[in-house]
């Protein structure tokens, strides 16, 4: 008897030893804290994270850790409630200023653990049956996860103004199906199209892409080189018109950003650039030949001058 008591012993002993060795293994802080709150255990993660010494953490309750830097109340209130009430912590956030390390965000799970009261420090002849009621308390720190979220946040909200505002046309285009899933005004002023009726468009349909082959063909070309540029494109209008327009494709992860330029005017001025072109090069023609003709006059003139002469 006395034997299978010992070996049970054993068996919850080397069972307790291989959590507490998962427990040093995890990626996040851990803390094991008794029913009164008071630290049993604790990873060195928690120490490396928080900047806490072991002497200074094990023993003590959790309230007095780091110059009482984890007194925080509704903290308290919840890890009280978890042993009477069977309760189960879940994602709950805390955002905490740390003398040392600053500002943190985390979020805490925390849960039941029973386990021989032999293993929670009281050795005494009790059967095992007899249980010590521990807290497992795990601490995710997602300051920097936060923090790129807000930037992120705020990047977007930048593009949005940006894409709204812009004077050029804008499209933002599913790089699989060819759907228009957002546009901004100046595209819609451009193409005579409400921002509804753009969204039941695919891209071809405008006469920027030929068809559904050769958008397949551009997201391709476009997931290699990121800008796809495209010269005197003539993208249409709702009245079926035909807007002389310079386009670029630009590569948006998960979608294809349409920038659509009206170079009707452009190209206006252009052709009228080429045309006076082409009178200044007759014009210049037209003197070069009038001066090859006076020269000749001249000649001819001195020729007969000096014929009058000998007479």
């Amino acid at each position: 008897m006395k034997d299978k008591k010992q070996k049970g012993e054993l068996e919850i002993e080397a069972l307790l030893e291989y959590v507490n060795r998962i427990i040093a293994t995890l990626r996040e802080p851990f803390l094991v804290l008794d029913k009164n709150l008071k630290v049993i255990s604790a990873n060195q993660v928690f120490y490396t994270t928080f900047e806490v010494a072991e002497k200074d953490t094990i023993g003590r309750p959790i309230t007095d850790l780091g110059n009482r830097q984890w007194d925080i109340p509704k903290l308290l209130e919840l890890l009280k409630e978890i042993i009477p009430e069977k309760k189960v912590v879940k994602d709950y956030e805390v955002e905490h200023k740390f003398e040392h390390i600053g500002l943190r965000s985390m979020i805490l799970n925390a849960c039941q653990l029973s386990v021989p009261k032999k293993r929670a420090g009281i050795i005494t002849a009790e059967v095992r049956e007899e249980e010590e009621e521990l807290i497992l308390l795990a601490i995710e720190d997602v300051t920097e996860r936060k923090r790129l979220q807000k930037e992120l946040k705020e990047s977007e909200e930048c593009y949005r103004r940006v894409f709204e505002t812009s004077q050029n046309g804008l499209l933002l285009v599913h790089k699989i199906e060819g759907s228009i899933l957002q546009s901004n005004e100046s595209v819609q002023e451009l193409l005579g199209y409400s921002h509804e009726e753009l969204l039941k468009k695919k891209l071809w349909e405008l006469g920027i892409i030929k068809d559904s082959k050769s958008f397949q063909e551009a997201v391709s070309k476009l997931e290699k080189d990121g800008v796809i540029h495209y010269e005197d494109i003539p993208v249409k209008t709702k009245k079926g018109l035909s807007i002389n327009s310079v386009v670029f494709l630009v590569d948006r992860a998960k979608v294809m950003q349409c920038n659509i330029r009206d170079a009707t005017e452009s190209k206006k001025m252009q052709d009228e650039l080429k045309e006076r072109m082409k009178d200044m090069e007759r014009f210049s023609k037209f003197a070069v030949d009038r001066e090859l003709k006076m020269e000749e006059l001249e000649k001819k003139v001195k020729e007969l001058e000096e014929k009058l002469k000998a007479k």
